[in-house]
């Protein structure tokens, strides 16, 4: 009986180990990011231009002007402590990939590592 408890133990970790395989690894945090980026006129212009079309009140969160900033942070899409963490910056990261570009990718993550201010 003994001998059958070890073995299915031993059975149980080898599958649950195997579980973290599959991971999506997170993306790499670049090191010189932008500062000084203000939210109304840097961040709001690439929502304005690359997101309000399917996030203008349809779909959550909303990000056009006057809800923006209050659903990004009510939302749980910012980390100010860890910015790269961030969803939002995961979201174009990942699903999103592609909408917005490399210059506005930075400025979306020096917003966040300056603090996320409503500015």
């Amino acid at each position: 009986m003994r001998r059958m408890l070890i073995i299915l133990t031993g059975a149980l970790v080898m599958m649950l180990s195997g579980c973290t395989k599959y991971e999506i690894p997170k993306p790499e945090c670049p090191e010189d990011l932008p500062t000084g980026v203000s939210y109304s006129a840097d961040i709001q212009p690439i929502f304005d231009q690359k997101c309000v079309m399917c996030h203008g009140g349809g779909q959550a969160p909303d990000l056009s002007p006057g809800w923006s900033y209050d659903e990004l942070m009510d939302g749980g899409y910012v980390d100010t402590d860890f910015p790269c963490s961030s969803s939002l910056y995961e979201i174009f990261s990942g699903t999103h990939g592609g909408r917005a570009n490399e210059e506005e990718l930075l400025i979306i993550l020096g917003w966040i590592d300056e603090g996320a201010q409503d500015n």
